[in-house]
């Protein structure tokens, strides 16, 4: 049985759904932008309603323009999306009238008919009121007057919903959901990751760089536990990112590394150098303190022997020598290869972001590596460490108090570092580390 009853939203292109959707779950988590089509793949969220839980999803705009050469993908995952939910709301726009696309798109999901709802969008006005008149012509019953973008009608709309749906009460937020984000550069193959790892063909792929333009978040079940599953839109350099649509998917794609607890840094293996660009996107989860791990993806591509892992491997370690602690896997989303280690390694650096260390057990380890190597003169005088505490987790967060800062160089702190890290088996994520002068 299903956690939540679906609910899809489905319509022309610019019929306003993704504001719809934002509106609906109280996010803005899909993008809304002037350009036609900007929603390609599915988004969804769980949404609630006078107690009543429901998992909401936003679906590419329907065409029958042809400018957009996706559009036949885009027509089977609304289709797909239409046979899996309990419910379908039909949006239509109340500036255009009823097109030739609205009338099209009914035929196509006749089928579905008895699981519609048709809501007409952008009434803001009497006239509007008045116009909206027109769309009762296209048999689907009652109407539902709406303004997505000033949310007039939308709790009208929302009472049909959940008076339609199987009564499933409204769960409490699932804190112990563990979000795993994926970024890199535009066709890197991140679409091809999520599908491989569903199982299916939930996104859209093509060979057109940018396919992905608003990060897309799947809830699964893994051996039980949960998991979202973030698709993100391919992160171009500055240079290359105009202020518009290319803007706003490359700053949801850095807020969606902020809002994870472990993020698949994406590779492409046949390419045959390691770009600034890369540099860039791996150090996104590392300033966040975000659990990493390194994907080296279209390993197929790759001409190798026994030696071409552990060369690539090593150029990895030293592009990245700030995340030295990432685990690296090379992996082909096409094949599907060793794509099975990647969710256990997700949870298992989960765990070491959330350990923590007694007190009295993290000090035996910091005066080892004190006695192991003591602070020399620095400055003008020599650090002596008192005692140390764990002071966070996620990531893992020490305090060491010392006689002054000043005296310690970034050098010995790395030194500590590690030396915690090794001790405590800190894997996949930053380990911080601070420094406090003791007060006499």
């Amino acid at each position: 049985m299903k956690k939540y009853s679906t609910v899809a939203i489905i319509g022309k292109i610019n019929s306003g759904k993704s504001t719809l959707f934002n509106r609906i779950t109280k996010s803005r988590k899909a993008i809304t932008h002037e350009t036609p089509g900007v929603t390609r793949d599915r988004m969804e969220e769980v949404a609630s309603w006078n107690g009543i839980s429901f998992n909401l999803v936003d679906t590419g705009g329907f065409s029958l323009s042809g400018e957009d050469h996706l559009q036949p993908l885009i027509t089977e995952r609304i289709k797909k999306t239409a046979e899996e939910a309990e419910l379908i709301i039909f949006l239509v726009d109340v500036d255009t009238g009823v097109t030739f696309e609205d009338q099209n798109l009914i035929k196509t999901f006749r089928t579905f008919r008895d699981r519609m709802i048709l809501v007409v969008n952008k009434v803001e006005n009497k006239q509007d009121h008045i116009d909206a008149n027109e769309f009762y012509g296209i048999g689907l019953g009652d109407i539902f007057l709406v303004s997505a973008l000033h949310g007039t009608g939308v709790a009208d709309l929302l009472d049909e919903v959940v008076s339609r749906l199987p009564k499933k009460p409204a769960l409490k937020a699932q804190t112990e959901d563990l979000r795993v984000s994926i970024i890199g550069k535009p066709n890197v193959g991140k679409s091809s990751l999520v599908n491989a790892l569903l199982g299916e063909d939930r996104h859209i792929v093509s060979e057109e760089p940018g396919t992905t333009r608003d990060t897309i978040n799947i809830r699964i079940k893994y051996h039980g536990k949960d998991i979202v599953l973030v698709d993100t839109a391919g992160v171009k350099r500055k240079a290359k990112t105009e202020r518009g649509l290319d803007s706003i998917s490359s700053l949801k794609s850095i807020q969606a590394v902020r809002d994870a607890d472990i993020v698949l840094v994406m590779l492409d293996g046949s390419e045959p150098e390691i770009s600034r660009q890369d540099v860039r996107l791996a150090a996104l989860p590392h300033k966040s303190g975000k659990g990493v791990i390194i994907l080296i993806n279209k390993w197929d591509l790759v001409e190798k022997d026994e030696k071409t892992a552990n060369e690539f491997t090593q150029r990895i370690r030293d592009d990245f020598q700030f995340i030295n602690y990432a685990p690296v896997l090379t992996i082909s989303a096409k094949d599907s290869t060793r794509l099975t280690k990647i969710f256990p390694l997700c949870f298992s650096i989960q765990e070491a972001r959330k350990k923590q260390i007694g007190t009295s057990e993290l000090n035996r380890a910091i005066e080892e590596a004190v006695n192991a190597k003591a602070p020399g003169f620095y400055k003008t005088g020599t650090g002596k460490v008192y005692y140390a505490t764990q002071t966070g987790t996620e990531p893992p967060t020490f305090t060491l108090f010392v006689n002054k800062t000043a005296y310690f160089p970034r050098s010995y702190i790395r030194y500590l570092n590690n030396k915690i890290r090794k001790r405590f088996t800190f894997d996949g994520t930053k380990v911080r580390l601070s420094l406090r002068s003791k007060e006499n």
